[in-house]
């Protein structure tokens, strides 16, 4: 038995003496569990086998197939659904939300239930949709709240992912960070790339370019609030752009450095505005996701446009 243990997963391959196994029993010998405990851990979605999640705990292993166990980082519980008072907009072409902080957007290989893309699903299952749809054009990070857009319908899909990709989509974020810009306004301008197991800046190597214009809100002490506009919409941009300008989010625990992941309990980064053209009717939307109650308010409690 081969088995390798990775960041966030557990793997081996299925032997010739398991030909035919079903995955659950699989699981449940491989890993000493209970046959209860990993048929949920197979339902979960937890379960890769040939790089594809198996949700069928019957499904037939055969030799050499990579079985993966990626960990549930909440552990096997369904515990998240949408709140109806977050919806921000809805038709029969979109359906856009203000997702809460620390929820997935879409499913990660531990957890293929709670986050908002499945969450959605379940959401108009109940309202009798049959089958429903629901398409993804940019998400959030776990720990960032805010508007999230989704298509409930794929005639809205060309329209509105052409949006995006020309960059027509105007989004606005509200951001705590560590430091005093010396400067009311700034566009930065710095690609990025990628290295085994993060994105970084590259000003001088080349790499995807990546713009994000940046507006002081508020000066207080030691920290900042300022409004980031990414004109670009690369991964991690607005945590990589502010850290390289020497100004990391407080609560960035991969960009940020020491200080500023101690600063706060999370990362605080607000998708606060989002302004397109409707995909359909064409009609120009302008959406705000209201602020998170935890987040912290300058003594001017007007935050200006």
């Amino acid at each position: 038995m081969v088995k390798t243990q990775g960041p966030s997963f557990w793997k081996a391959v299925v032997l010739p003496n398991q030909d035919g196994w079903r995955v659950k029993d699989w699981v449940q010998i491989e890993c000493f569990m209970e046959a209860k405990e990993a048929q949920e851990l197979v339902a979960f979605g937890a379960v890769h086998v040939a790089g594809k999640v198996v949700r069928d705990p019957n499904r037939v292993l055969r030799a050499g197939e990579e079985v993966r166990i990626y960990w549930p980082w909440m552990g096997v519980r369904r515990f998240y659904e949408l709140d109806a008072a977050r919806i921000l907009y809805r038709d029969a072409w979109l359906f856009v939300y203000n997702k809460e902080a620390g929820i997935p957007t879409q499913p990660m290989p531990s957890d293929a239930y709670n986050n908002v893309f499945e969450a959605t699903k379940r959401f108009l299952a109940r309202e009798g949709v049959t089958q429903p749809y629901v398409g993804l054009h940019h998400r959030l990070d776990r720990e960032t709240s805010g508007v999230l857009v989704m298509t409930v319908s794929p005639q809205a899909n060309k329209a509105l992912g052409r949006a995006f990709a020309e960059h027509r989509v105007e989004k606005t974020y509200l951001a705590w960070v560590l430091g005093i810009p010396n400067w009311d306004t700034k566009t930065i301008r710095v690609g990025i790339g990628r290295e085994p197991g993060r994105y970084v800046v590259w000003p001088n190597r080349p790499g995807k370019f990546a713009e994000t214009f940046v507006a002081v809100v508020y000066r207080g002490c030691g920290q900042s609030l300022v409004h980031a506009v990414p004109v670009t919409g690369r991964t991690h941009q607005i945590r990589l752009h502010l850290a390289h300008e020497g100004l990391p989010i407080l609560g960035d625990r991969r960009y940020g450095g020491s200080q500023a992941a101690a600063a706060a309990s999370r990362l605080l980064l607000h998708a606060w505005k989002l302004r397109l053209s409707h995909p359909v009717t064409n009609c120009e939307l302008s959406l705000t996701a209201s602020l998170p109650g935890d987040w912290p308010l300058p003594p001017d409690p007007a935050i200006p446009d």
